[in-house]
C-alpha cells in the first residue's frame, strides 16, 4: 500500500475525480439531441448499492488498499480533549478559589477571542492537552 503523503497532486486529483464520478455523475439524454447521452453532476444521485465497491476498486487501482491483517497504529495514551465549556468552568472554579490568576486570564481571553466570530460556536472548539 502506498503512503498517501507520497502521492503527487495530479495523482490525488485523479483519484478524487474518479470517486466524485461514482458518487455524483449520471448520464442523461441531452435535451437538444435526445438520442445522445451527456454526463451531469447530480448531488442527489441515488445510491444503487455498488458505489462502495466501486470506490474500493478505485483505491485498489491506485495501490491504496491496505494489506491484509495490517496493524492499526493506536496511540499509547489517548489524548484528553477539553471543550470551551469545560475550560471556562475550570477557570471560574479557580477564580472562586483565588488560585492561579494567570491561567484564569488566559482561559477568559481564549473564550472571548472565539465569541467575536459570527460563524463559530466556542462550544465546538476542542483543545488537545499536551503533557
Amino acid at each position: 500500500m502506498l503512503d498517501v503523503r507520497t502521492l503527487s497532486r495530479v495523482q490525488l486529483v485523479a483519484i478524487v475525480t474518479e470517486v466524485q464520478k461514482i458518487l455524483w455523475q449520471e448520464s442523461k439524454p441531452i435535451p437538444e439531441f435526445p438520442r445522445e447521452y451527456g454526463d451531469y453532476w447530480n448531488p442527489c444521485k441515488e445510491d444503487d448499492g455498488s458505489a462502495l465497491e466501486q470506490i474500493a476498486d478505485v483505491l485498489a487501482d491506485a495501490d491504496l488498499k491496505p494489506d491484509d491483517c495490517m496493524p492499526v497504529d493506536v496511540p499509547a495514551e489517548p489524548q484528553k480533549l477539553l471543550d470551551a465549556n469545560e475550560l471556562l468552568w475550570a477557570a471560574r472554579v479557580l477564580a472562586a478559589r483565588n488560585a492561579v490568576p494567570e491561567n484564569i486570564e488566559v482561559a477568559a481571553e481564549i473564550i472571548d477571542s472565539y465569541s467575536d466570530l459570527p460563524a463559530f460556536d466556542p462550544c465546538d472548539q476542542r483543545w488537545t492537552i499536551a503533557k
